[in-house]
């Protein structure tokens, strides 16, 4: 056997037991965090809205809780079919490009390229050609970026440094932009059933009370809508930000249409995100000057024989 195969059974061997691990911590967490409130009846509810004049337009919060499964990424890389659309752009005259370590993509367009509140996602899909794999978030022009998150599973992985589509803006138009994108392995999720011993989520008006009874929601606020998308919930291996990260099931709560909250859907622990803190990281973290000398686009391994292989096992949703 191959020794990129059997990495990649250790890796999946290792999360599976961190899965199970991490359920029995979310059940015991879950269970002090939101006692209290999990013996609230909705007409009890009701009336705490009122008191606090806390209105709720239902028709934007899930009737039914969704089942979303905790995901696991196996670490923050380029697949193959993502660097060969980077490959092209590298080949073209329009975007000059570098890749550091097939996990960081870094461009600046030749002629920047004008955008709208109207036209922003098309226009970066005309940019990008990977841009499919990610969510419009922002366009916050007090810092002069245009932020995307990636999905999984159709629901946002939400503020993540190795999951982001960020593009530079000045006077309107996109000038450059950096980018990175998760990888999952197949059985990469733990998805919930019906058994008893299974973390469920928690139900939309105890997430409400929670927030009322944490003093995040004011007097007047209506929440607007709520969704679920991912929440990185630890780091397989500590220290490494590029390594398998857990991401478990996360409410996203907006409030007056405008401020955002999020909650683990699990444990109802409320998470405490900034975008602008967000972008001072990535800012922080990332060189984003275009170095122009090429960098390899393909990690390869040896085998044992001595020839070359390419790894493989991943993919970026």
């Amino acid at each position: 056997m191959q020794w990129g195969q059997i990495k990649v059974l250790f890796i999946l061997s290792f999360l599976v037991l961190d899965i199970f691990l991490l359920n029995q911590f979310m059940e015991k967490q879950q269970a002090s965090e939101l006692g209290p409130i999990a013996t609230a009846n909705s007409e009890s509810f009701e009336d705490e809205l009122e008191n606090n004049n806390i209105t709720v337009s239902w028709d934007n919060v899930p009737s039914e809780v969704p089942a979303v499964p905790q995901t696991i990424s196996s670490g923050s890389e380029f697949s193959e079919g993502v660097l060969s659309q980077i490959q092209e752009l590298r080949e073209g005259d329009e975007q000059t490009v570098a890749v550091q370590n097939n996990s960081v993509l870094k461009s600046e367009l030749s002629e920047p390229v004008e955008v709208t509140e109207d036209n922003v996602v098309d226009q970066v899909n005309s940019v990008v050609p990977f841009s499919n794999q990610y969510e419009y978030w922002n366009w916050n022009k007090e810092e002069g970026v245009i932020l995307f998150f990636q999905k999984k599973n159709d629901r946002t992985i939400f503020y993540n440094s190795g999951g982001f589509l960020m593009l530079q803006v000045e006077d309107g138009k996109i000038t450059s932009y950096i980018a990175t994108l998760l990888s999952f392995s197949n059985g990469d999720e733990q998805a919930p059933s019906s058994g008893s011993q299974d973390p469920q989520i928690i139900q939309p008006s105890k997430i409400i009370q929670k927030l009322m009874d944490e003093d995040h929601l004011a007097s007047g606020d209506e929440v607007t809508s709520m969704s679920v998308g991912y929440y990185n919930s630890f780091y397989l291996v500590l220290g490494e930000e590029n390594g398998p990260q857990v991401f478990a099931p996360t409410w996203k709560v907006t409030v007056n249409g405008e401020k955002i909250l999020f909650v683990y859907a699990i444990t109802g622990a409320v998470i405490d995100e900034k975008e602008s803190a967000f972008i001072e990281k990535i800012n922080s973290s990332f060189d984003l000057s275009v170095n122009n000398t090429p960098a390899p686009l393909v990690d390869n391994e040896k085998s044992n024989d001595g020839t070359e292989e390419t790894n493989n096992g991943v993919s970026n949703e």
